[in-house]
This record gives structure tokens, sequence and C-alpha cells, in this order.
């Protein structure tokens, strides 16, 4: 199954990182790879189902997931929807966690299993870059639409062990 988990300290505030994420039907605008997103059904005040089609080359696949987005705890879950389109399984987290200084510690972890065994075989070499990618996305999107805040040169490192955080993954 690919995986991948990825810290990432994000001058912009824990909220309004939450917000942008949990707005996937902008996603189009801004990631590539994502000609549609659309919210097939509203569960609960921060719970919904959605579609996704992915679009690469020759390739168009579209994922159903279920979103729940819990802007107290400051953390977005996904899993597969139970009709999940071309997903076999999927679990995607993205948690923010408040700094000192105003910053965020975003932590991201993907693990997905596709129905189709050549499209994951293609996607499993690929998928840790393609990870940091999405991640890399959504820092630029940040920076065009929220403030920025925070120092440039902060350590981070006090608060990844306050917080129980693997430095390994910070990127």
């Amino acid at each position: 199954m690919p995986s991948a988990h990825i810290i990432r300290r994000i001058r912009n505030s824990p909220e309004g990182l939450f917000d942008l994420v949990a707005d996937v039907e902008s996603y189009p605008e801004f990631i590539n790879l994502i000609s549609a997103f659309r919210v097939t059904k509203k569960l609960a005040d921060a719970e919904f189902e959605a579609d996704a089609i992915v679009a690469y080359k020759m390739i168009s696949e579209t994922f159903r997931s279920h979103v729940t987005a819990d802007r107290k705890a400051l953390k977005i879950s996904v899993k597969k929807a139970e009709k999940g389109g071309a997903l076999k399984s999927l679990l995607n987290s993205w948690t923010f966690y408040p700094l000192e200084d105003g910053s965020t510690l975003v932590d991201v972890k993907v693990d997905v299993r596709l129905k189709a065994r050549p499209l994951e075989f293609l996607l499993r070499d690929k998928f840790e870059k393609a990870s940091v990618h999405i991640v890399n996305v959504f820092q630029t999107r940040a920076s065009q639409k929220l403030p920025e805040v925070g120092a440039a040169e902060y350590d981070v490192m006090p608060e990844l062990k306050r917080l129980a955080l693997n430095p390994d993954k910070l990127i």
C-alpha cells in the first residue's frame, strides 16, 4: 500500500490552513491533477462525502471519499466512502498544530490502495514525491490567500518533541 507521512512548518495560522484544506471544492483551482471536486452528500455539520475526478495524461478516475473536518480539533480525516470509486482503501489525515509564534506545524498522513493494480504499481514509486508536491501546492496556495505569521527562522524541534512527533518526517 503506498503511504506517506510528512510534517511541515507553514507560516500561516492553523485555522486559516484548516479552512484552506477543508474547502475541497476549490482544489481544481490550484491542484492541476484534479479536474473536478464536488461535495455529493452533507452528512453532518463537519462531515460530508465528496467526489474527486483525477486526470493524468490519458487516465481519468473518480475517487469518492468521506471527509470529517473537525475545526475544534484542527484535524481533517479522509477515508474511502462506502462506494469509493477507484479506491480500495484510503486513510488520510491533516492535523494542524498551533506553534508559539502563531505559525503551524502541519502533520499529513496518507495511506491509499487502488482497485486497479497497474495504477497502484505506477503510483507506489512516485507516491512520496507526489505527497510532498501536494503539501507544497497547499503551502503555495496558503501564501497567496492567507496572511503570513511567525518568524522565518523558528526552531520547531522543541515543539516537535513536546507534541511527540517524529522529527525524521519534518520536510
